[in-house]
């Protein structure tokens, strides 16, 4: 099946975004469906994310907690330059969840 003849619909709703209420509050559905359409198109295409837990954590953090993720030039540079660019989305992930260490 060639990239023409297969097409994904992304959908958001309040259902979608009661994970992170306070994030999503001041969005409506028609925003939240947007963003997390570019998003996903974003992580698929210039990121290369295929495995769907992953991309899923994505979208997730680029909509909602970490908002913009997909924007950073850092973000670039890491997928830019990595073989395995599933394992670099959790990596990443996985540091921007954890609460920050004490001094």
């Amino acid at each position: 099946m060639t990239g023409s003849q297969w097409r994904c619909t992304v959908t958001a709703s309040r259902a979608d975004a009661s994970d992170f209420p306070a994030e999503t509050a001041g969005r409506s559905d028609a925003d939240l469906q947007l963003e997390v359409g570019t998003s996903y198109r974003y992580a698929v295409s210039a990121l290369r994310i295929t495995h769907l837990p992953v991309l899923v954590r994505w979208v997730k953090a680029d909509v909602a907690w970490a908002r913009g993720l997909r924007d950073q030039a850092i973000t670039a540079v890491w997928f830019n330059e990595t073989g395995s660019p599933n394992a670099t989305a959790a990596d990443l992930l996985a540091l921007l969840a954890a609460a920050p260490l004490a001094d």
